[in-house]
């Protein structure tokens, strides 16, 4: 049996930390070709430029780099080239979405069996327009999928809900740990020397794309509370926004609270992930609606051996063991004293790194590849 894959690789950004450690750890056990997009958007519309400026990925996935989106014709020879007796197609967002819609009614003409990982199951954005286009290119391609992979409970519910898909044809797989390719070791001192962070301060880190659903506002509303309360809190917010800031300044503004914050807005590039990480004590992830999948950032937490303290929604409460760090979603005042109780028990705090720990050897990405080969097992036999 051959599988191919159909994502983005290095140094394309989109799904390929994902993607990349998948094809890694499942070309070890079967026979795995990897069709690549090369281009996936116009420069402009990808903040920060849609590929790293220098990848870090140490080995080399054999692919094919076919697909682009301007040219239409690379779509139809995508179709063609796949030789895999399962196709197995990463799905993320409407652009790559719509090019699926010439791609895969070819694998379905050539008879191949089609197996689609729904990464969001619902855009991140709530336009009611961009909600419409969604469903629509979504109920195009599922249809001539034979079976699917979303990464959590609350995704399988949702996923049936939205596109009446029979259970038995919907797995369930988690992410695996994602670890920076490059890592330097860097110590928690050397690493806010770096970043110009006092030893003494309580560090909260926020990381990752600024979207609304991110519920960064969340986050800082809470500080107010969290500051009189927790001496030396500082907050580093580390990522690029992909809305307007301005809001999120105002609040900081009437608040008081710029002197508690450390700002990095900008595209944090896959050499800095550990710096970063390094220097926190405590990872937050304040996430709200509409967000429902598992969380990349949770995933390199945990990879980075850090505590979590997350929002109850999507696939992120199944990164952390204790209660006591799991957040109702949208809640100002939960967050704030579940963050306060956790940076005044040191016991608390480090059952959440030992948590982190426990969970990371679970979640390898030799056992995600051996769930996945199993999924291809049923469906060579009959999905």
């Amino acid at each position: 049996m051959k599988i191919t894959l159909i994502g983005t690789l290095p140094p394309i950004k989109a799904l390929s930390p994902y993607c990349y450690h998948l094809a890694e750890a499942l070309s070890k056990k079967i026979e795995l070709e990897f069709i690549n997009f090369n281009r996936i958007v116009p420069e402009f519309l990808y903040p920060g430029g849609t590929k790293e400026k220098k990848s870090y990925y140490q080995k080399k996935i054999n692919s094919k780099d076919i697909i682009s989106w301007n040219n239409p014709l690379s779509w139809i020879k995508a179709g063609r080239a796949a030789s895999g007796d399962i196709i197995h197609i990463q799905h993320w967002q409407r652009y790559a979405t719509f090019m699926y819609c010439f791609i895969v009614p070819i694998l379905k003409y050539r008879k191949k069996k089609i197996l689609i990982s729904v990464h969001n199951i619902t855009p991140h954005e709530k336009k009611k327009y961009i909600i419409i286009i969604d469903k629509i290119l979504n109920l195009f391609v599922f249809h001539f999928a034979d079976c699917f992979i979303v990464h959590n409970a609350r995704n399988k519910e949702m996923f049936k809900k939205l596109y009446k898909v029979n259970n038995k044809k919907i797995y369930v797989i988690g992410l695996g740990v994602n670890i920076p390719q490059i890592m330097r070791k860097i110590s928690k001192s050397k690493a806010r020397e770096k970043l110009k962070i006092q030893n003494n301060k309580k560090v909260l880190l926020y990381f990752g794309y600024i979207w609304k659903y991110k519920g960064i506002d969340i986050l800082l509303y809470s500080l107010e509370k969290i500051a009189k309360e927790v001496k030396d809190v500082l907050l580093v917010i580390a990522g690029q926004p992909l809305t307007n800031w301005d809001e999120y300044e105002k609040i900081i503004k009437n608040k008081d609270i710029d002197k508690f914050i450390l700002k990095h807005m900008k595209y944090i590039s896959e050499h800095d992930l550990e710096l970063f990480f390094s220097a926190a004590d405590l990872i937050v992830l304040p996430y709200i609606p509409p967000f429902d999948t598992h969380g990349g950032v949770a995933a390199f937490a945990i990879g980075m051996k850090k505590p979590l303290v997350v929002s109850d929604i999507g696939g992120l409460p199944e990164f952390v063991d204790d209660k006591r760090a799991i957040v109702k979603s949208g809640d100002i005042e939960d967050l704030a004293n579940k963050i306060i109780r956790i940076l005044h028990d040191e016991d608390l705090l480090n059952k959440l790194k030992k948590d982190s720990i426990s969970i990371s050897k679970e979640i390898t990405w030799d056992s995600i590849a051996q769930k996945t080969i199993k999924v291809y097992e049923e469906m060579d036999r009959g999905c």
